[in-house]
Protein backbone atom coordinates (compact mmCIF):
# COMPACT_ATOMS: atom_id res chain seq x y z
CA UNK A 1 0.00 0.00 0.00
CA UNK A 2 0.99 3.17 -1.23
CA UNK A 3 2.49 6.37 1.81
CA UNK A 4 -0.38 8.45 0.33
CA UNK A 5 -2.77 6.12 0.94
CA UNK A 6 -1.61 5.00 4.81
CA UNK A 7 -1.35 8.85 5.76
CA UNK A 8 -4.75 9.59 4.68
CA UNK A 9 -5.93 6.60 6.63
CA UNK A 10 -4.11 7.92 9.61
CA UNK A 11 -5.65 10.65 9.27
CA UNK A 12 -9.13 9.57 9.29
CA UNK A 13 -8.57 7.00 12.16
CA UNK A 14 -6.51 10.19 14.22
CA UNK A 15 -10.33 11.68 13.89
CA UNK A 16 -12.20 8.66 14.68
CA UNK A 17 -10.32 7.94 18.00
CA UNK A 18 -11.03 11.95 18.68
CA UNK A 19 -14.35 11.42 18.52
CA UNK A 20 -14.83 8.20 19.66
CA UNK A 21 -12.51 8.42 22.18
CA UNK A 22 -13.02 11.51 23.48
CA UNK A 23 -9.10 12.67 22.83
CA UNK A 24 -7.49 15.66 21.35
CA UNK A 25 -6.95 14.99 17.79
CA UNK A 26 -3.71 17.17 17.46
CA UNK A 27 -2.15 14.61 20.26
CA UNK A 28 -3.23 11.15 18.20
CA UNK A 29 -1.94 13.47 14.60
CA UNK A 30 1.62 13.87 16.49
CA UNK A 31 1.51 9.86 17.44
CA UNK A 32 0.74 8.82 13.72
CA UNK A 33 3.37 11.85 12.42
CA UNK A 34 5.81 10.14 14.25
CA UNK A 35 5.05 7.00 13.53
CA UNK A 36 4.58 7.69 9.37
CA UNK A 37 7.55 9.36 9.28
CA UNK A 38 9.91 6.93 10.46
CA UNK A 39 8.36 4.54 8.68
CA UNK A 40 8.27 6.55 5.49
CA UNK A 41 12.16 7.23 6.42
CA UNK A 42 11.16 10.84 6.96
CA UNK A 43 14.29 12.82 8.80
CA UNK A 44 12.71 14.35 12.07
CA UNK A 45 12.86 18.22 10.71
CA UNK A 46 11.21 17.09 7.61
CA UNK A 47 8.16 15.90 10.27
CA UNK A 48 8.86 19.13 12.51
CA UNK A 49 7.92 21.71 9.47
CA UNK A 50 4.41 20.97 9.76
CA UNK A 51 4.54 22.34 13.17
CA UNK A 52 3.83 26.30 12.64
CA UNK A 53 5.50 28.37 14.92
CA UNK A 54 4.62 32.03 13.07
CA UNK A 55 0.61 30.52 13.18
CA UNK A 56 1.02 28.87 16.49
CA UNK A 57 2.71 32.54 18.02
CA UNK A 58 -0.22 34.09 16.24
CA UNK A 59 -3.09 31.99 17.50
CA UNK A 60 -1.53 31.85 21.14
CA UNK A 61 -0.93 35.86 20.91
CA UNK A 62 -4.61 36.52 20.24
CA UNK A 63 -6.48 33.94 22.52
CA UNK A 64 -4.48 35.11 25.65
CA UNK A 65 -5.39 38.68 24.43
CA UNK A 66 -8.94 38.16 24.52
CA UNK A 67 -8.68 35.86 27.23
CA UNK A 68 -7.35 38.71 29.79
CA UNK A 69 -10.37 41.28 28.38
CA UNK A 70 -12.83 37.84 28.70
CA UNK A 71 -11.56 37.26 32.64
CA UNK A 72 -11.95 40.76 33.51
CA UNK A 73 -15.44 40.92 31.93
CA UNK A 74 -14.98 43.66 29.36
CA UNK A 75 -16.07 41.56 26.27
CA UNK A 76 -19.66 40.72 28.36
CA UNK A 77 -19.97 43.89 29.34
CA UNK A 78 -19.46 45.02 26.28
CA UNK A 79 -21.70 42.90 24.54
CA UNK A 80 -24.92 44.01 27.06
CA UNK A 81 -24.15 47.39 26.27
CA UNK A 82 -23.81 46.88 22.54
CA UNK A 83 -27.49 45.31 22.75
CA UNK A 84 -29.16 47.61 25.35
CA UNK A 85 -28.35 50.22 22.47
CA UNK A 86 -31.33 48.54 20.61
CA UNK A 87 -33.69 49.71 23.40
CA UNK A 88 -37.05 47.94 23.51
CA UNK A 89 -37.49 47.59 19.27
CA UNK A 90 -38.47 44.44 19.15
CA UNK A 91 -36.56 43.86 15.58
CA UNK A 92 -33.40 46.01 16.65
CA UNK A 93 -33.04 43.93 19.42
CA UNK A 94 -32.50 40.68 17.34
CA UNK A 95 -30.39 42.69 15.03
CA UNK A 96 -28.29 44.11 17.48
CA UNK A 97 -27.25 40.24 19.21
CA UNK A 98 -26.56 39.38 15.73
CA UNK A 99 -24.32 42.38 15.00
CA UNK A 100 -22.20 42.18 18.71
CA UNK A 101 -22.02 38.66 17.86
CA UNK A 102 -20.35 39.30 14.12
CA UNK A 103 -18.51 42.39 15.37
CA UNK A 104 -17.05 41.19 18.51
CA UNK A 105 -15.97 37.70 16.81
CA UNK A 106 -14.66 39.79 13.97
CA UNK A 107 -12.07 41.82 15.65
CA UNK A 108 -9.82 39.42 17.28
CA UNK A 109 -10.70 36.11 19.88
CA UNK A 110 -12.59 34.28 16.86
CA UNK A 111 -15.61 32.16 17.28
CA UNK A 112 -14.64 30.30 20.38
CA UNK A 113 -14.91 32.89 23.22
CA UNK A 114 -17.66 34.11 21.50
CA UNK A 115 -19.61 31.23 21.04
CA UNK A 116 -19.51 30.19 24.74
CA UNK A 117 -20.77 34.25 25.94
CA UNK A 118 -23.45 34.34 23.00
CA UNK A 119 -26.02 31.91 24.67
CA UNK A 120 -25.27 32.94 28.30
CA UNK A 121 -26.08 36.70 27.12
CA UNK A 122 -28.64 35.77 24.08
CA UNK A 123 -30.97 33.57 26.14
CA UNK A 124 -31.15 35.33 29.60
CA UNK A 125 -32.39 38.54 27.58
CA UNK A 126 -34.41 36.84 25.55
CA UNK A 127 -36.39 35.74 28.42
CA UNK A 128 -36.49 39.60 29.46
CA UNK A 129 -38.05 40.42 26.37
CA UNK A 130 -40.03 37.54 25.57
CA UNK A 131 -38.45 35.77 22.98
CA UNK A 132 -37.88 32.61 22.06
CA UNK A 133 -34.48 31.80 23.53
CA UNK A 134 -33.24 29.24 21.46
CA UNK A 135 -34.20 31.79 18.30
CA UNK A 136 -31.98 34.83 20.60
CA UNK A 137 -29.31 32.40 20.92
CA UNK A 138 -29.22 30.88 16.93
CA UNK A 139 -29.04 34.41 15.92
CA UNK A 140 -26.46 35.51 18.06
CA UNK A 141 -24.41 32.72 17.16
CA UNK A 142 -25.30 32.74 13.48
CA UNK A 143 -23.42 36.39 14.21
CA UNK A 144 -20.44 34.28 15.26
CA UNK A 145 -20.86 32.50 12.09
CA UNK A 146 -20.65 35.62 10.22
CA UNK A 147 -17.32 37.17 11.68
CA UNK A 148 -15.29 34.52 11.88
CA UNK A 149 -13.21 34.65 8.76
CA UNK A 150 -12.08 37.93 9.88
CA UNK A 151 -8.29 37.86 8.87
CA UNK A 152 -6.77 38.88 12.00
CA UNK A 153 -9.27 36.37 14.05
CA UNK A 154 -7.56 32.33 14.60
CA UNK A 155 -9.90 30.64 11.92
CA UNK A 156 -8.89 33.55 9.97
CA UNK A 157 -5.35 33.16 10.25
CA UNK A 158 -5.46 29.75 10.24
CA UNK A 159 -7.44 29.12 6.86
CA UNK A 160 -5.97 32.24 5.00
CA UNK A 161 -2.25 30.94 5.59
CA UNK A 162 -3.58 27.15 4.10
CA UNK A 163 -4.42 29.03 1.07
CA UNK A 164 -1.36 31.00 0.97
CA UNK A 165 0.76 27.44 1.67
CA UNK A 166 -1.62 26.12 -1.54
CA UNK A 167 -0.09 29.08 -3.51
CA UNK A 168 -3.93 31.38 -3.85
CA UNK A 169 -3.42 34.64 -3.27
CA UNK A 170 -4.86 34.62 0.44
CA UNK A 171 -5.11 38.18 0.71
CA UNK A 172 -7.33 38.77 -2.13
CA UNK A 173 -9.59 36.16 -1.18
CA UNK A 174 -10.49 37.87 2.53
CA UNK A 175 -12.92 39.91 0.62
CA UNK A 176 -15.09 37.27 -0.52
CA UNK A 177 -14.64 34.48 1.59
CA UNK A 178 -15.70 37.01 4.32
CA UNK A 179 -18.41 38.26 2.39
CA UNK A 180 -20.21 34.61 1.54
CA UNK A 181 -19.01 33.85 5.39
CA UNK A 182 -21.34 36.84 6.60
CA UNK A 183 -24.32 36.00 4.24
CA UNK A 184 -24.61 32.85 5.51
CA UNK A 185 -24.58 33.63 8.82
CA UNK A 186 -27.78 36.60 7.76
CA UNK A 187 -29.52 33.86 6.25
CA UNK A 188 -29.40 31.28 9.07
CA UNK A 189 -30.70 34.57 11.71
CA UNK A 190 -33.22 35.24 9.55
CA UNK A 191 -34.48 31.98 9.38
CA UNK A 192 -35.08 31.67 13.15
CA UNK A 193 -36.79 34.81 13.23
CA UNK A 194 -39.14 33.57 10.80
CA UNK A 195 -39.39 30.17 11.94
CA UNK A 196 -39.98 31.28 15.43
CA UNK A 197 -42.05 34.16 14.76
CA UNK A 198 -40.09 37.07 16.27
CA UNK A 199 -42.10 39.54 15.07
CA UNK A 200 -44.99 38.64 16.90
CA UNK A 201 -43.88 38.80 20.56
CA UNK A 202 -45.12 41.57 22.84
CA UNK A 203 -42.14 43.48 24.95
CA UNK A 204 -42.26 43.77 28.56
CA UNK A 205 -43.88 47.56 29.42
CA UNK A 206 -40.67 49.84 29.47
CA UNK A 207 -39.03 50.93 33.31
CA UNK A 208 -38.42 46.65 33.48
CA UNK A 209 -35.03 47.07 31.97
CA UNK A 210 -31.71 46.91 34.66
CA UNK A 211 -29.32 49.35 34.34
CA UNK A 212 -25.87 48.36 33.13
CA UNK A 213 -22.60 49.49 35.45
CA UNK A 214 -20.45 51.36 34.13
CA UNK A 215 -16.88 50.17 32.65
CA UNK A 216 -14.22 49.56 35.24
CA UNK A 217 -10.61 51.18 35.09
CA UNK A 218 -9.39 47.63 34.41
CA UNK A 219 -11.97 47.31 31.47
CA UNK A 220 -11.10 50.60 29.72
CA UNK A 221 -7.76 50.05 29.86
CA UNK A 222 -8.29 46.92 27.95
CA UNK A 223 -10.91 48.28 26.07
CA UNK A 224 -7.94 50.60 25.14
CA UNK A 225 -5.28 47.76 24.17
CA UNK A 226 -7.78 46.17 22.06
CA UNK A 227 -7.82 49.30 20.31
CA UNK A 228 -3.95 49.53 19.91
CA UNK A 229 -3.58 46.06 18.60
CA UNK A 230 -6.71 46.38 16.19
CA UNK A 231 -4.65 49.83 14.90
CA UNK A 232 -1.61 48.28 14.93
CA UNK A 233 -1.81 45.24 13.20
CA UNK A 234 -4.98 46.64 10.38
CA UNK A 235 -3.08 50.14 10.11
CA UNK A 236 0.01 49.35 10.54
CA UNK A 237 0.51 45.92 9.30
CA UNK A 238 1.96 44.52 12.12
CA UNK A 239 2.35 40.97 13.44
CA UNK A 240 -0.73 40.16 14.77
CA UNK A 241 1.11 37.49 17.24
CA UNK A 242 3.58 39.64 18.65
CA UNK A 243 1.48 43.13 18.85
CA UNK A 244 -1.84 40.81 21.02
CA UNK A 245 1.47 39.28 23.23
CA UNK A 246 2.63 43.25 23.44
CA UNK A 247 -0.42 44.42 24.77
CA UNK A 248 -1.21 41.58 26.71
CA UNK A 249 1.91 41.83 28.69
CA UNK A 250 1.25 45.29 29.28
CA UNK A 251 -2.26 44.69 30.61
CA UNK A 252 -0.88 41.72 32.70
CA UNK A 253 1.75 44.24 34.39
CA UNK A 254 -1.14 46.83 34.70
CA UNK A 255 -3.14 43.79 36.50
CA UNK A 256 -5.86 44.13 34.20
CA UNK A 257 -6.94 40.74 35.16
CA UNK A 258 -5.67 37.77 36.91
CA UNK A 259 -2.13 36.20 34.51
CA UNK A 260 -3.01 33.07 36.07
CA UNK A 261 -6.64 32.83 35.28
CA UNK A 262 -5.86 34.57 32.02
CA UNK A 263 -2.99 31.81 31.21
CA UNK A 264 -5.28 29.09 32.27
CA UNK A 265 -8.09 30.60 29.82
CA UNK A 266 -6.48 29.60 26.74
CA UNK A 267 -7.84 27.15 24.88
CA UNK A 268 -4.44 24.79 24.72
CA UNK A 269 -6.57 22.23 23.42
CA UNK A 270 -7.66 23.79 19.97
CA UNK A 271 -3.88 25.04 19.88
CA UNK A 272 -2.58 21.40 20.25
CA UNK A 273 -5.34 20.15 17.77
CA UNK A 274 -4.50 22.85 15.12
CA UNK A 275 -0.57 22.33 15.41
CA UNK A 276 -0.85 18.08 15.95
CA UNK A 277 -2.87 17.67 12.68
CA UNK A 278 -0.82 20.41 10.56
CA UNK A 279 1.80 18.10 11.34
CA UNK A 280 0.45 15.16 10.12
CA UNK A 281 -1.44 16.84 6.94
CA UNK A 282 1.92 17.81 6.21
CA UNK A 283 3.23 14.45 6.04
CA UNK A 284 -0.07 13.45 3.49
CA UNK A 285 0.82 16.19 1.70
CA UNK A 286 4.81 15.01 1.22
CA UNK A 287 3.40 11.40 0.71
CA UNK A 288 0.61 12.52 -2.18
CA UNK A 289 -2.26 11.69 0.11
CA UNK A 290 -3.83 15.21 -0.68
CA UNK A 291 -3.20 14.78 -4.45
CA UNK A 292 -4.90 11.23 -4.05
CA UNK A 293 -7.85 12.81 -1.98
CA UNK A 294 -8.48 15.72 -4.66
CA UNK A 295 -8.44 12.89 -7.20
CA UNK A 296 -11.60 11.09 -5.05
CA UNK A 297 -12.73 14.44 -4.58
CA UNK A 298 -13.29 15.04 -8.49
CA UNK A 299 -14.89 11.89 -9.29
CA UNK A 300 -17.86 13.08 -7.67
CA UNK A 301 -17.66 16.71 -8.93
CA UNK A 302 -17.85 18.86 -12.06
CA UNK A 303 -17.87 22.46 -12.70
CA UNK A 304 -21.36 22.49 -11.34
CA UNK A 305 -22.06 20.50 -8.81
CA UNK A 306 -18.13 20.79 -6.98
CA UNK A 307 -19.06 23.86 -4.48
CA UNK A 308 -22.10 21.89 -2.96
CA UNK A 309 -20.14 18.64 -2.81
CA UNK A 310 -17.30 20.39 -0.72
CA UNK A 311 -20.03 22.43 1.38
CA UNK A 312 -22.10 18.80 2.08
CA UNK A 313 -18.48 17.17 2.64
CA UNK A 314 -17.57 19.56 5.28
CA UNK A 315 -20.59 19.99 6.88
CA UNK A 316 -21.02 16.23 7.53
CA UNK A 317 -17.08 15.85 8.73
CA UNK A 318 -17.73 19.32 11.34
CA UNK A 319 -20.16 17.10 12.68
CA UNK A 320 -18.00 14.24 14.29
CA UNK A 321 -14.42 17.01 14.57
CA UNK A 322 -13.95 20.31 14.78
CA UNK A 323 -13.97 22.56 11.43
CA UNK A 324 -10.97 24.42 13.19
CA UNK A 325 -8.75 21.67 14.34
CA UNK A 326 -9.68 18.76 11.55
CA UNK A 327 -11.89 20.02 8.72
CA UNK A 328 -9.87 23.18 7.37
CA UNK A 329 -6.62 21.88 7.44
CA UNK A 330 -8.04 18.69 5.41
CA UNK A 331 -9.85 20.01 3.03
CA UNK A 332 -8.44 23.79 2.19
CA UNK A 333 -5.22 21.99 0.61
CA UNK A 334 -7.06 20.10 -2.13
CA UNK A 335 -8.94 23.60 -3.12
CA UNK A 336 -6.09 24.74 -5.57
CA UNK A 337 -5.59 21.73 -7.40
CA UNK A 338 -9.27 20.48 -7.23
CA UNK A 339 -9.98 24.09 -8.42
CA UNK A 340 -7.62 24.26 -11.22
CA UNK A 341 -8.82 20.52 -12.79
CA UNK A 342 -12.41 21.31 -13.15
CA UNK A 343 -12.45 24.74 -13.98
CA UNK A 344 -13.98 26.25 -10.76
CA UNK A 345 -12.70 29.33 -8.88
CA UNK A 346 -10.55 27.65 -5.91
CA UNK A 347 -11.90 30.77 -3.39
CA UNK A 348 -15.33 29.68 -4.25
CA UNK A 349 -14.63 26.35 -3.00
CA UNK A 350 -12.49 27.25 -0.15
CA UNK A 351 -15.71 29.22 0.79
CA UNK A 352 -17.94 26.61 0.35
CA UNK A 353 -15.40 24.39 2.56
CA UNK A 354 -15.42 27.58 5.59
CA UNK A 355 -19.11 27.82 5.63
CA UNK A 356 -19.93 23.91 5.89
CA UNK A 357 -17.24 23.41 8.40
CA UNK A 358 -18.69 26.04 10.71
CA UNK A 359 -22.95 25.90 10.14
CA UNK A 360 -22.88 22.75 11.48
CA UNK A 361 -21.65 24.12 14.77
CA UNK A 362 -25.56 24.26 16.15
CA UNK A 363 -25.29 20.62 16.28
CA UNK A 364 -25.98 19.58 19.90
CA UNK A 365 -22.99 17.31 19.97
CA UNK A 366 -20.61 20.37 19.21
CA UNK A 367 -19.72 23.05 21.75
CA UNK A 368 -21.85 25.71 20.43
CA UNK A 369 -24.83 23.51 20.50
CA UNK A 370 -23.93 22.11 23.68
CA UNK A 371 -23.88 25.14 25.30
CA UNK A 372 -27.01 26.32 24.55
CA UNK A 373 -28.53 23.17 25.65
CA UNK A 374 -26.71 23.59 29.10
CA UNK A 375 -28.01 27.53 29.73
CA UNK A 376 -31.69 26.32 28.06
CA UNK A 377 -31.97 23.46 30.36
CA UNK A 378 -30.70 24.69 33.51
CA UNK A 379 -33.60 26.53 35.67
CA UNK A 380 -33.14 28.71 38.37
CA UNK A 381 -31.69 25.73 40.75
CA UNK A 382 -29.83 24.00 37.79
CA UNK A 383 -32.23 20.82 37.52
CA UNK A 384 -33.28 20.17 34.15
CA UNK A 385 -35.67 17.94 32.79
CA UNK A 386 -35.02 14.71 30.47
CA UNK A 387 -38.23 15.01 28.20
CA UNK A 388 -37.25 18.77 27.32
CA UNK A 389 -33.88 17.77 26.74
CA UNK A 390 -34.33 15.40 24.40
CA UNK A 391 -36.66 17.37 22.45
CA UNK A 392 -34.36 20.44 22.52
CA UNK A 393 -31.13 17.72 21.17
CA UNK A 394 -33.52 16.85 18.57
CA UNK A 395 -34.45 20.56 17.83
CA UNK A 396 -30.58 21.41 17.49
CA UNK A 397 -29.98 18.34 15.62
CA UNK A 398 -32.96 19.36 13.06
CA UNK A 399 -31.43 22.98 12.71
CA UNK A 400 -27.58 21.61 12.20
CA UNK A 401 -28.80 19.32 9.59
CA UNK A 402 -31.60 21.46 7.64
CA UNK A 403 -28.82 24.33 7.41
CA UNK A 404 -26.73 22.14 6.01
CA UNK A 405 -29.32 20.45 3.59
CA UNK A 406 -30.42 24.55 2.78
CA UNK A 407 -26.73 25.34 1.71
CA UNK A 408 -25.63 22.38 -0.18
CA UNK A 409 -28.79 23.34 -2.09
CA UNK A 410 -27.74 26.74 -2.46
CA UNK A 411 -23.87 25.96 -3.56
CA UNK A 412 -25.50 23.56 -5.79
CA UNK A 413 -27.62 26.24 -7.78
CA UNK A 414 -25.20 28.50 -8.02
CA UNK A 415 -26.05 31.38 -5.29
CA UNK A 416 -22.56 31.88 -3.99
CA UNK A 417 -21.10 32.42 -7.61
CA UNK A 418 -22.64 36.22 -7.46
CA UNK A 419 -19.71 36.75 -5.28
CA UNK A 420 -16.87 34.82 -6.97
Amino acid sequence: MELGIISLLLLAVAIAIGFFRKTNVGLVCLLFAFVLGKVAGIPTAEILKGFKPNLFINLMGVTLLFSILNKNGTIELLAWKIVSLAGSNKYLIPIAVFLMGALLTGIGPGSIPLLAIMPAIAIPLARARGYNPLMLAIIGCSGCFGGRMSPITPEGLLSYDLLRQSGLDAVAAVRSIYTAQMISGILIALAAFVYYKGYRIQMPEKGTEEKLSGFTGQQLLSLLGLLVMAVLVIAFKQNVGLTSFSVSAILLMCHAASEKDSLKAIPWGVLLMVSGVSTLMNLVIKTGGIKLLTAALSTFMNSYTAPAVMACTAGVMSLFSSGLGVVFPTLLPTVAELGQSIGVNPVELASMVLIGGTITGLSPISTTGGLIMATLMADESGTAKKDEEMKLFMELTGWALGILVVLTLLAGVGFYKIIF
